[in-house]
């Protein structure tokens, strides 16, 4: 047997695989993020994205494993900067300013979605499926314990000098977080939220 006849005896039988999963997850992720989770239907995501819904259940399962893979790949492309400020070795109140700066920041797209996804889905969890529920909550851990991790650092070199225990300082920050994020998504001003927010922070500094 030559290799062609070898690699056509193995070769996948059924119909081809043509959905772009990158292309479906951008979709989703988008109308989640800008519509709410609550308001978004997997037709919807079908139409916006062009693929068939048999299509998109053989790729993701369901609708919990789409919205599960949705809220992976914003992890990934719109949390990881976060993530690697606070492991930068950056001083405390620089990393507290970058924080500040980068929930606030200016987009003068009004299409463009508001807030955080992320703090949207926790919002609403009780509403999801289990996969998304449990990713939720497993990214919630990363973020808390990546907050920790940073004040913790921060207090050794002397830079937080708040009588906080690290540990709740971290849960502190993300409450912060989370909360100026809903604020953001509810339609308040991004100055507004950037001077309670830098307020609230004044007490760690």
């Amino acid at each position: 047997m030559n290799s062609n006849e070898y690699n056509n005896s193995n070769a996948p039988r059924g119909r081809p695989r043509t959905l772009n999963r990158d292309h479906v997850l951008d979709v989703a992720m988008q109308a989640y993020w800008h519509d709410g989770v609550d308001n978004v239907s997997v037709n919807e995501i079908c139409k916006k994205a062009n693929v068939a819904k048999p299509g998109l259940y053989r790729e993701f399962t369901n609708e919990d494993g789409l919205m599960k893979a949705a809220l992976q790949s914003y992890q990934k492309k719109i949390l990881a900067p976060l993530f690697e400020a606070l492991k930068a070795d950056a001083p405390f109140r620089e990393t507290l300013g970058y924080i500040v700066a980068s929930i606030t920041m200016e987009n003068h797209d009004e299409q463009a979605p508001k807030g955080c996804l992320m703090a949207k889905m926790r919002q609403s969890r009780s509403y999801m499926g289990a996969g998304t529920q449990a990713e939720i909550s497993h990214i919630h851990e990363q973020v808390l314990d990546a907050l920790h991790d940073w004040v913790l650092r921060s207090k050794t070199k002397g830079e937080f000098t708040a009588d906080l225990p690290p540990k709740l300082a971290a849960t502190y920050v993300d409450a912060q977080m989370h909360c100026a994020m809903l604020q953001l998504a509810q339609g308040e001003k991004n100055k507004t939220v950037k001077e309670v927010l830098t307020l609230s922070f004044s007490v760690l500094l």
